[in-house]
C-alpha cells in the first residue's frame, strides 16, 4: 500500500505542488501507513456508536486521545473526517438512549466540545456523517438503512440540525470576515 499511495501522492503533487494531500483512515494511529505521506491527515470514528456503544461519557477521553496520538507521531493538521450516530426520526428518550435524537445530539455536543479545544491547537475541519438518511442493502446490522443523518430521507431536520446550524452559524461569526448583513442571528 506505501508504495501505491507514494505514487499517487508524487503524481497528485507533480499536477498541483501546492494544494494539500490528503486521505481518511479509520486505522490506529500506530499501525497506519499513509498518514507519513500525506499533509493533512483525515480520521473517521464512531466513539460511543460502534465503540462503546451508549457511553457517551468516553467520546471526551477517547476523541482527546485519539488526537494527542495521531499528532504527536504525525506533527501534522487533523480533520475529523466521518462522526455521528444514528438516530430513527421522532424517537426521542430522557436520559439518552441509543438510536433517539437525544442520543444523536449528545454525541455531537460531545464530539464538538473537543473540537473547540483543539481547533486552537491542529485540528482544522470537522465533516459529520451524514447529512441525510440514506438506504442500505437489506441486513440485521441497519433497520431500513443509515440513520447517522441529520435530516430525514425526506429531507426533514431532526433535533441535531438545529445544533449543528447554530454550531456553524456560531463559527462563522467566529472569523470576522462576515459582513453584518449575513450575521446569524440578524442584528437588529
Amino acid at each position: 500500500m506505501e508504495m501505491a499511495l507514494w505514487t499517487l501522492i508524487l503524481h497528485t503533487k507533480a499536477l498541483d505542488p501546492t494544494r494539500p494531500v490528503t486521505y481518511i483512515t479509520d486505522s490506529n494511529y500506530a499501525r497506519d501507513k499513509g498518514a507519513p505521506f500525506v499533509d493533512v491527515i483525515c480520521v473517521n470514528s464512531y466513539f460511543s456508536w460502534y465503540h462503546d456503544p451508549g457511553h457517551v461519557e468516553l467520546i471526551s477521553l477517547q476523541l482527546n486521545t485519539q488526537f494527542e496520538d495521531w499528532y504527536g507521531k504525525y506533527k501534522k493538521p487533523i480533520i475529523q473526517s466521518e462522526y455521528g450516530a444514528d438516530a430513527v426520526p421522532g424517537i426521542h428518550n430522557d436520559p439518552p438512549v441509543m438510536f433517539t435524537e437525544e442520543y444523536q445530539k449528545v454525541v455531537l455536543q460531545n464530539y464538538h466540545n473537543v473540537f473547540d479545544q483543539k481547533r486552537k491547537k491542529y485540528v482544522i475541519g470537522e465533516l459529520i456523517w451524514n447529512f441525510a438518511d440514506f438506504m442500505t442493502t437489506q441486513g440485521i446490522a441497519r433497520v431500513v438503512g443509515n440513520k447517522k443523518g441529520i435530516f430525514t430521507r425526506q429531507r426533514q431536520p431532526k433535533a441535531a440540525a438545529f445544533l449543528l446550524k447554530e454550531r456553524y452559524w456560531k463559527l462563522a461569526n467566529e472569523t470576522g470576515t462576515l459582513p453584518l448583513w449575513t450575521k446569524y442571528p440578524c442584528p437588529l
